[in-house]
């Protein structure tokens, strides 16, 4: 699929996550972010790496629930379970208390928040596993390309440590090395942190030899450049007074949020033009692109809308008595519209192979006409 399909849809997921806190919709979010793996993986080494997400979104629920349920900071529900002694911390280490009465809402808080962050890490690693990070490089605006280069490096981290690690696991055991003690592991970090520093040092050979960050002119664009910052500024200032002040300063921090937009797109696309970029091989915007990207933005657009119209069915909060969460089928509904990725739809042929098809059918045809005239 295309690198901009796989976008989008990480957008459209990431923001259904965000948009309905609700422990049945983010399961049933996993369940549909997996099925699009299993249904999209090859046999590349990033393909690896949704393991890991998975795992570490495990070990953060589990952390959230535990957190939640030792920790004091609100109202603790009324079905009590157990009750654990309780020790109040000093101010200066913020005045908490561990341990008190356990109660079954505590555990569906603390369940129902890791749930999310759980979900999200999911939504991640499907994307880092199955998108490309060369063409999710070449996306970058021309402007940013130095920002560009560091996200796709951060992004391909997670894949490269875990082939790393598979290699000089196996080589290890292949000298008679076993790994038990913690001393035993200093057999991987050693190799580990000199292989990725060569690692780094060959990235910044070949970038040089390609003449990358490389411009059409040799002064740079002061102006321009003091204007992208400028609008950067204003989008920040924008975020952080809404963040800050509420739903109450949206009319005075929206035009100064589109200002800064406008003046930020202007000013990427006027530096663009002195950073050539060649492109060897196009990707091709096939017809699954367009039900894919078209069924994510159907669910995305109803989800905001339910949020906005009906917040209660989208939201779970188990106080002050737990009790079962409800499952609207409309946003059930929307949810699986973002399993549309893994449909075996058929790809169109390339014009030349259409041709060639056609080609075939008709010699196919005139020799079948030609018989039948020999009868």
């Amino acid at each position: 699929m295309h690198t901009r399909t796989w976008l989008w849809w990480l957008v459209a997921a990431a923001a259904i996550a965000t948009l309905a806190p609700h422990p049945l919709y983010h399961i049933l979010l996993m369940l549909a972010v997996t099925y699009v793996f299993a249904a999209r993986r090859d046999d590349r080494p990033l393909a690896r790496s949704f393991a890991l997400f998975a795992r570490a979104g495990a070990i953060i629920w589990l952390g959230y629930v535990i957190f939640a349920v030792v920790t004091v900071g609100g109202p603790r529900g009324a079905t009590v379970l157990v009750a654990l002694p309780a020790v109040q911390l000093p101010v200066w280490l913020g005045g908490i208390v561990l341990g008190g009465p356990i109660t079954a809402e505590a555990l569906a808080w603390g369940a129902t928040r890791g749930l999310g962050l759980w979900a999200l890490l999911l939504i991640f690693g499907a994307f880092n596993a199955l998108v490309d990070h060369h063409r999710l490089l070449r996306l970058a605006p021309r402007s940013l390309f130095h920002a560009g280069l560091a996200v796709t490096i951060a992004i391909a981290f997670a894949p490269g440590l875990v082939r790393s690690i598979q290699t000089i696991t196996a080589a290890q055991r292949a000298r008679g090395h076993r790994f038990g003690s913690l001393r035993s592991w200093w057999a991987l970090a050693g190799p580990l942190l000199a292989g990725s520093l060569e690692r780094a040092l060959q990235l910044a050979e070949a970038l040089e030899a390609r003449g990358y960050g490389r411009t059409l002119t040799a002064t740079p664009d002061t102006g321009r450049m003091l204007m992208l910052l400028a609008g950067l500024s204003s989008l920040a200032g924008a975020l952080i007074g809404w963040l800050w002040a509420g739903p109450a300063a949206f009319p005075l921090m929206a035009p100064l949020a589109g200002a800064g937009l406008l003046l930020t797109g202007w000013a990427a696309r006027q530096l663009s033009r002195n950073v050539p970029r060649t492109t060897y091989r196009r990707e091709r915007w096939r017809r699954h692109d367009t039900i894919a990207c078209i069924a994510a933005g159907i669910a995305l657009i109803a989800v905001a809308a339910l949020r906005l119209l009906e917040p209660a069915a989208l939201v779970y909060y188990p106080f002050p008595t737990v009790s079962i969460p409800a499952f609207d089928l409309r946003v059930g509904a929307a949810i699986m519209l973002l399993a549309v990725p893994a449909l075996p739809l058929r790809a169109p042929l390339p014009r030349r192979a259409r041709r060639i098809v056609a080609d075939r059918r008709a010699a196919r045809r005139a020799a079948a006409q030609q018989g039948a005239f020999a009868d």
